[in-house]
């Protein structure tokens, strides 16, 4: 049970460090101006992006703030639960045109018909 949740930090882990680099790039960050933003090391964003530290729930505000992104959209993309999925999804189509996203409904509704037929 221990090994269980051991392994589901570590890819929690994995999952919120690999969004604070996507929104780094984003942001057009390099790692070392993000460490400066936060007075940590280099070394210690590393880390954090590739899930080698968890971070504490202050470290995530702090860095959320340092991204300007919102600390509940960093842990919703690496939520299982449908609606938060679902958020996420919402959130991508956001700057799309209608027929941009006419055409993402229609491929993602077409795409979970083939996988539900398996």
């Amino acid at each position: 049970m221990e090994d269980q949740a051991k392994q589901r930090d570590k890819h929690l882990s994995k999952l919120v460090g690999a969004r604070l680099a996507a929104r780094r790039k984003e942001l057009r960050l390099t790692q070392a101006e993000l460490a400066e933003r936060l007075g940590i090391e280099k070394e210690s964003v590393s880390r954090l992006e590739t899930g080698g530290i968890s971070p504490s729930l202050g470290r995530l505000s702090t860095l959320a703030g340092a991204l300007d992104f919102p600390m509940e959209d960093l842990l919703r993309d690496t939520s299982n639960h449908p609606s938060d999925q679902a958020a996420s999804l919402i959130a991508c189509l956001a700057n799309l045109s209608e027929s941009k996203r006419a055409l993402v409904l229609r491929m993602a509704t077409e795409f979970a018909a083939i996988l539900n037929s398996e």
